[in-house]
């Protein structure tokens, strides 16, 4: 246990210097002011920390590592313990909560901010780029407590108890927030004010957040593929979309505002988070999180040479895994492989919101679907060969085209889309091998709602009596507490056999 306790210890520093780096450090109470938001700022210079919060909420401590665990992509290491709530599913709503309390009251708040300071037509860009950030944010926190405050929220001081909207409003309302956001950028004259250096993803370049716009767009619409009325709404919103209407290749949505080996502070949040410190000693959460068996056998079963990027070869220089929920004592660090150079390969490196490969299976599952035509790819395989190809370039895979091509072009319904008995299947199952450690809760989110891969392994810890994994996460006791009636409202919540609304 005095192990486990150490690597808290890591997490907690982590976790408070990121924050400070990220969005301003505030209350972690959406229902009050945040003190630390000046009630009126320079867009400019708030959209920087805005951004870097959101890369934050992504891949820094107590977000999104449950995903990980989840979805087959991580497992806890032998050589420590104390995660029996997790590897049972027996979650509590002490875990997890930065999804909640650092979204509402740090990212959010600083996007509203954001709004509320840019109703200038020289602003016009700041106000289309929050919209979004603010759809981006609201979409995630829908998709993993279901019904949250929408309509109340972030007006602590006037309205300090929102009430919850239901998760089946809230996606319409966020479709209409991009639009919103969509028109700002459009329709910004050559006069207004260019962010520039100030947006740490795309420098600028404006049109590339249209294109990042309707890709989030497109990945809220894909959640509604099961859902009653979805398909209508889907094509209603896609009319006029083509495959140039959304990221390409080579177009990742990155945050980097200059992440640095300087302080941990500045190390690019995943890399502060499991990577190693500025003089190269290993994280505690680096050894406390290792390669899951699943992804490995997946990865070695069909020669795919994203196993040596994710996850690093073991003391016998081979890449190893173990199973969620083990407790065999022989399962050594020095044997299962840890996290792998490809997502670790510098403190400098950038932080992905949706990285292009993920645009890009995004759009081939349109295509399978009949919402988008092929357009430019020619071939629905040209376009899932190029998904592919990016997701071996941010791994840093030696000539990701051709390495893609011989990836593809394998005798196996696995890896060749020729060969696949149900391509939809194919296409989700290669986007979940693409997702690890980019987006786990993506890959949560495409298994909620499609059940693939279908043979996702649930824990083998003991005591473990669950059918599946989890489905969300509890409210935050931060939230029970400061809005305890509005909580109540909701009823009981099952996070194993609950739904978010857009579920089958």
């Amino acid at each position: 246990m005095l192990q486990r306790i150490k690597t808290y210890i890591t997490v907690s520093t982590s976790v408070l210097l990121l924050m400070t780096a990220g969005c301003k450090k505030g209350t972690f109470d959406i229902n009050s002011p945040n003190p630390n938001t000046p009630s009126s700022v320079t867009p400019q210079f708030q959209l920087s920390s805005a951004l870097v919060g959101s890369a934050t909420s992504m891949y820094s401590g107590g977000f999104s590592e449950f995903a990980n665990l989840f979805m087959g992509y991580w497992a806890f290491s032998g050589d420590y313990g104390g995660y029996g709530t997790t590897a049972t599913y027996n979650l509590t709503n002490n875990q997890y909560t930065s999804n909640w309390d650092f979204v509402y009251s740090n990212c959010l708040v600083n996007y509203q901010s954001i709004i509320n300071n840019s109703r200038t037509a020289n602003e016009a860009n700041y106000f289309g780029i929050a919209q979004i950030m603010e759809a981006f944010h609201y979409q995630r926190l829908v998709d993993m407590y279901n019904n949250v405050p929408f309509t109340d929220a972030l007006k602590g001081g006037t309205l300090n108890y929102p009430k919850y909207d239901n998760g089946s409003a809230i996606y319409p309302a966020l479709l209409k927030k991009i639009d919103s956001g969509i028109a700002a950028i459009n329709g910004a004259s050559s006069a207004a004010d260019n962010p520039g250096k100030y947006d740490v993803m795309f420098g600028g370049t404006m049109s590339n957040w249209v294109l990042f716009a309707n890709t989030l767009k497109l990945k809220i619409l894909l959640n509604l593929t099961q859902y009653s009325g979805g398909a209508s709404l889907i094509q209603s919103e896609l009319n006029g979309l083509t495959v140039s209407s959304f990221l390409g290749a080579g177009q990742d949505a990155a945050v980097n505002p200059g992440y640095a080996n300087t302080t941990q502070s500045q190390q690019n949040p995943f890399y502060g988070f499991v990577g190693f410190t500025t003089n190269g000693s290993n994280y505690g959460n680096h050894d406390f999180y290792r390669a899951n068996a699943y992804a490995v056998n997946f990865y070695n079963n069909h020669n795919d040479p994203r196993a040596g990027r994710f996850y690093a070869p073991n003391a016998s220089g081979v890449i190893h895994g173990r199973v969620f929920g083990s407790q065999d004592g022989s399962e050594h660090n020095t044997v299962i492989s840890s996290i792998g150079p490809g997502v670790l390969a510098s403190a400098s490196e950038n932080a992905y919101l949706i990285p292009a490969f993920e645009s890009l299976f995004l759009q081939a599952e349109a295509i399978q679907r009949g919402y988008l035509s092929i357009g430019s790819y020619g071939t629905m395989d040209a376009l899932y060969q190029k998904a592919v190809s990016e997701s071996f370039r941010v791994l840093g895979i030696a000539s990701p085209a051709a390495a893609a091509a011989t990836y593809d072009q394998q005798s196996d319904p696995k890896t060749n889309l020729s060969l696949a008995s149900d391509p939809l299947t194919f296409l989700i199952t290669q986007e979940w091998a693409a997702l690890n450690m980019y987006d786990a809760v993506t890959a949560w989110n495409n298994w909620k709602r499609l059940r693939i891969p279908a043979d996702l392994p649930v824990s083998i810890y003991p005591g473990t009596t669950a059918a599946h994994i989890p489905v969300r996460l509890l409210y935050p006791s931060s939230e029970s507490t400061t809005n305890s009636a509005n909580v109540t409202a909701q009823g009981t919540v099952d996070i194993i056999n609950g739904k978010i609304f857009w579920m089958p």
